[in-house]
């Protein structure tokens, strides 16, 4: 039997699909050499690294780049003997085509819990199991930077959202999340908003 592997970015969707998995054998984060903006997930990877120990899951940083991404990807999944690749797409079908494909020729299963979900619902649903701060938001999104969201202030965060035209959960890139604590696992870390930056297309803040 081989492994559980989850893509992890210390977001919100990726961890509350590893949950409905829960447990899981791996952590992967991928870091693409040709985005045309920084990430603030990578900006923050010491925090992703500092949640997935809390979590008691190893991690993998994987560098891939331009034009050989995808066949670094299967690659490794194939090294490691992942079984089952578990993803955090909710809407965007490019994505869930991309992993489909690496599942398939790495001879794993793809697992897309949370896709097609209602993103309202999605957000009550992972607000009621864990708080987030975002971290990362489109130009003329800087006022959602470094808000955090959990049981008790999710829904007037959702109607701030649809004041604001915003999908839900952000699957189009509107915001970047990450996750400081989760209900039942008793983790708690402790986060602050160190700095904020302004790039060509994001606000990023820098957690410590």
């Amino acid at each position: 039997m081989g492994l559980k592997v989850a893509l992890f970015s210390g977001g919100k969707d990726s961890l509350y699909s590893a949950l409905l998995y829960w447990p899981v054998d791996l952590f992967v984060t991928f870091e693409y050499d040709f985005l045309d903006s920084p990430s603030p997930h990578l900006i923050n990877i010491k925090k992703s690294i500092e949640l997935a120990e809390a979590l008691s899951v190893p991690i993998v940083l994987l560098k891939v780049h331009k034009g050989l991404a995808m066949q670094e990807q299967i690659d490794f999944f194939k090294k490691i003997g992942a079984s089952k690749i578990i993803a955090g797409d909710q809407g965007v079908k490019e994505h869930l085509d991309y992993f489909t494909t690496i599942a398939k020729k790495s001879g794993a299963d793809l697992e897309e819990p949370i896709w097609g979900l209602d993103p309202a619902e999605l957000l009550k649903k992972e607000a009621s199991i864990f708080s987030f701060i975002i971290i990362g938001v489109k130009k003329g999104l800087e006022e959602l930077l470094c808000k955090k969201i959990y049981a008790k202030n999710v829904e007037s965060f959702l109607k701030k959202l649809d004041r604001l035209g915003i999908n839900p959960i952000g699957e189009a890139g509107e915001f970047h999340t990450f996750v400081y604590a989760v209900n039942g696992l008793n983790i708690n870390l402790k986060i602050i908003c160190k700095k904020k930056i302004s790039t060509n297309k994001h606000a990023i803040a820098f957690l410590e």
